[in-house]
């Protein structure tokens, strides 16, 4: 064949070995896909199992900020109904001082949000049905408590889904081996795993709704506008399931007015769903459309941004980010050069837009988290009023991690397996017990010798030291 002549039988061997390729592609991402969900869950919901399976860890105690989206579920197949006036001497009787329910118009509503509730109705028909929540025949466990492991249930199932939607937004930006590993460092090497598993907090819906966004938003770069609009859907949802998201809602929103202009208004059509179940939820139970439960914070708690919240949601020894994940750093080095056997992938343009717009969202959220009175999140683990923007941070890892080879890529994983290790620390009792130790609980998330993730460390050696004398676990 001369050169530059194209016969009909080599055009089909390419047009076969194209599709050829295009296929393997997709098996493969979706197999990693799958592998990364079931592992996720596995992991996720061990810590139930042991304790449903063979006894609990330790004693079972969710903190307040679950207590009211733990039960709604019950009260919405039950009577269609989101009041929890059924529980009005539970929550008397174990919360002292129950701040995440108020009375209004006589009855009793949440004062959270109550998106993560909603969200979780699905896996509470089962378990309702069959009689189990009422009666789960285990000496350690009675209703309603019950609804609470349900609950567990439902957030680490979810929190899974979370996982695998991040692979493939990450997947839009690099490939394949990039992907799964800043996927595994998400899932297991941050307080993803360590609290929006552990409940149905507020975080644990906005995770879910935020990567479906980011999702839709990367995929316009191939697909064109018309395929970005539904991210306003979910990004509206994750607004309604925690208010920091608002943030991040703005800031793609005037993403899409820069660079996908065309599609704005539907944009704001795919907004509008969330936003009204929100305006008629709180005109019903909390009496006006403007009304929405921590209204009476807002002005309470927020004060301006302060310095050492600023340093300490960061390296705080209880509460800094990269005490508890320290690969995040790599973040920052996005002038490291590549090695030899490895090759630099400069992100496009496009890729760089997104970047800093997920940066922007990054930093607003830790500026904004740092006005707050309690900016170390309170009753839990780890750096739990950050993990609505965790996977913002860790696809700006994607630029720097194409590029590590030899002892950078061993130093960054042995800091996720250090990381993982910490989150692990936090699996068993919504970090109550580093509380509980304080005197008057009167936490310092400063104090070194004190803290969290050392304390439990103690704990388990402890722990172990008692079960291998053979006085058993306590």
């Amino acid at each position: 064949m001369r050169a530059g002549v194209l016969r009909p039988f080599d055009f089909a061997q390419g047009k076969i070995a194209y599709c050829v390729l295009r296929v393997a592609y997709s098996v493969s991402t979706r197999q990693t896909a799958l592998a990364l969900f079931l592992l996720a869950s596995i992991v996720y919901h061990f810590p139930l199992a042991y304790n449903l399976l063979h006894k609990p860890f330790f004693n079972y105690a969710p903190g307040q900020d679950v207590a009211s989206t733990s039960l709604l579920p019950i009260e919405i197949l039950e009577r269609g109904d989101f009041a929890l006036d059924k529980y009005r001497e539970f929550y008397k009787r174990f919360y002292h001082d129950p701040y995440f329910v108020a009375e209004v118009n006589g009855r009793l509503v949440s004062r959270s949000p109550v998106a993560a509730a909603v969200l979780a109705v699905p896996f509470y028909g089962l378990p309702l049905g069959m009689g189990w929540i009422a009666n789960p025949r285990l000496t350690w466990l009675v209703f309603p408590w019950s609804g609470y492991v349900v609950a567990k249930f439902a957030a680490a199932f979810i929190t899974a889904l979370g996982a695998v939607m991040f692979f493939f937004c990450a997947r839009e930006l690099a490939d394949l081996r990039t992907s799964a590993s800043l996927t595994l460092a998400l899932a297991f090497g941050t307080s993803v795993w360590s609290t929006a598993t552990q409940g149905l907090w507020q975080q644990t819906p906005s995770i879910l709704f935020q990567v479906i966004a980011i999702w839709f938003l990367l995929r316009g770069r191939r697909r064109g506008a018309d395929a970005v609009a539904p991210a306003a859907f979910f990004l509206s949802a994750a607004t309604i399931a925690r208010p920091n998201n608002g943030i991040a809602a703005l800031l793609f929103t005037f993403y899409v007015l820069l660079f996908y202009r065309s599609a704005f208004w539907r944009w704001i059509i795919w907004a509008i769903p969330p936003a009204l179940f929100f305006f008629a939820y709180n005109a019903i139970y909390n009496g006006s459309p403007f009304v929405f439960g921590y209204q009476d914070g807002v002005a309470q708690y927020i004060i301006t941004p302060q310095l050492d919240a600023l340093l300490g949601l960061f390296v705080s020894p209880s509460r800094g980010l990269l005490v508890y994940s320290p690969f995040l750093v790599f973040a920052l080095l996005r002038g490291l050069p590549a090695h030899s056997g490895g090759r630099a992938v400069r992100p496009t343009d496009s890729e760089r837009l997104f970047y800093w717009f997920a940066a922007s969202v990054f930093a607003l959220n830790v500026l904004f988290v740092s006005t707050f009175k309690v900016w170390d999140g309170g009753w839990g683990y780890g750096t739990r009023n950050l993990v609505d923007v965790l996977p913002y941070a860790v696809l700006l890892l994607v630029p720097t991690f194409t590029r590590l080879r030899g002892a950078w890529l061993a130093a960054f994983w042995v800091m996720v397996a250090y990381a993982a290790i910490v989150q692990s620390f936090g699996l068993w009792d919504y970090g109550e017990r580093w509380h509980w130790h304080w005197e008057n609980y009167n936490y310092d998330v400063w104090n070194i010798a004190e803290n969290e993730p050392l304390f439990y460390l103690r704990e388990y050696l402890r722990m172990a030291q008692s079960y291998l004398s053979g006085r058993g676990f306590r």
